[in-house]
């Protein structure tokens, strides 16, 4: 990982994160989330098993806008 951007007066620092820190950090993200892996949250996704449009995806959608770490 490296700061991009240093702590503000609020300590909020921008961050780059590798493609592994990503992967990985997506992964625990679905673990604390749903109990399950990175992987297998990106499967029930590509199954359509998430549908945001009918409000099936109230648990996931924060997962949801973290794919871009996960996959190139």
């Amino acid at each position: 990982m490296r700061t991009i951007i240093p702590a503000d007066e609020d300590g909020v620092a921008v961050c780059e994160l590798t493609r592994a820190e990503g992967v990985e950090m997506f992964g625990r993200r679905c673990q604390e989330s749903l109990g399950i892996s990175g992987e297998e949250f990106l499967r029930r996704y590509d199954a359509g098993e998430y549908d945001c449009g009918r409000g099936g995806c109230a648990k996931a959608h924060h997962l949801i806008m973290l794919i871009p770490f996960a996959r190139p």
